[in-house]
């Protein structure tokens, strides 16, 4: 163990994950019930497969109305995944717009911004960034450099490209969410980690700043990171890492309905961890929310 903390260095991540118990797959407080996203439109990119596909299927449990699913490669099998679980869960079926979007394309992002305003008549409620990219841990001289920039073109050029062309979207209804999957590894220096962990860690940055300049227009930007996941993406994962790959797709999934389904002021700017105890969060923080009506 000692090995694999000094592999990992985790710095403040460990005092993170202690912030509250900790749950490794989805649990009442947070499961949909098909009312949480009702009336409600929400743009997923990566939605192909992995957390991105998850979570979009859920989103059709938790009786959203629009969802919209990005990705390059095919959307045939997530949309016809979400029009199952409609049918199962007892749900109407929504809108559902499949665009073929590259994150890391100033034209393809721009283009999918131009579908998506035909056919959700220019408002977005939930703009859900997912779209990642985790290159083989190597030191900085043994990297690739194309790979080496892969993370920050996806992980960071695709997230303010999908926010600069989608924002003005959210901007325009009266939900205005952004969330912004993150990772632990913006909280972590482990070996070989460069690419991916500074990715992280931008975002994270990158969400403050979302929050920062647009206060004033009461947009709700959330930094998540969505728990061990063996996903395709983590394939490039160091194998002694493998271990903390122990969490299921309906944790992130159902983390990102509960933060989407309510505009939660106090989480505006912040980072959150979908292993945490979502309720114990709530509570711990009403004193907060609380505090300026007792003055």
């Amino acid at each position: 163990m000692t090995d694999i903390i000094d592999f990992i260095r985790p710095t403040n991540a460990f005092e993170l994950a202690a912030f509250a118990k900790d749950h490794h797959d989805t649990y009442p407080f947070i499961e949909p019930v098909g009312t949480e996203l009702s009336g409600k439109s929400i743009l997923i990119t990566g939605a192909s497969k992995g957390i991105g596909r998850a979570t979009a299927v859920r989103c059709a449990k938790a009786g959203c109305a629009q969802i919209a699913v990005a990705a390059r490669s095919s959307l045939e099998g997530v949309v016809k995944e979400i029009k199952g679980e409609a049918a199962k869960c007892g749900v109407e079926s929504p809108l559902i717009l499949p665009l073929y979007m590259d994150v890391t394309s100033d034209e393809s992002v721009n283009a999918a911004s131009k579908q998506l305003e035909a056919a959700l008549g220019g408002k977005l409620d939930i703009l859900v960034n997912n779209a990642g990219y985790l290159p083989e841990f190597k030191t900085v001289i043994e990297s690739d450099p194309i790979e080496w920039w892969k993370a920050w073109e996806v992980n960071v050029k695709g997230t303010f490209l999908c926010c600069h062309y989608f924002l003005p979207f959210v901007l325009s209804s009266e939900t205005k969410i952004v969330i912004n999957l993150s990772s632990v590894g913006a909280h972590t220096l482990s070996y070989g980690a460069s690419s991916y962990q500074t990715s992280r860690f931008a975002n994270v940055r990158l969400n403050e700043f979302l929050a920062r300049d647009h206060e004033d227009e009461e947009l709700i930007a959330i930094s998540l990171h969505p728990g061990g996941i063996k996903t395709d993406m983590a394939a490039n994962f160091p194998e002694v890492l493998h271990f903390s790959l122990a969490d299921e797709l309906a944790l992130p999934a159902d983390t990102i309905i509960w933060l989407a389904k309510e505009r939660r002021h106090w989480l505006n700017g912040r980072f959150v961890w979908s292993n945490w105890d979502l309720e114990e969060v709530e509570v711990s923080n009403i004193p907060m929310i609380c505090d300026p009506v007792l003055e």
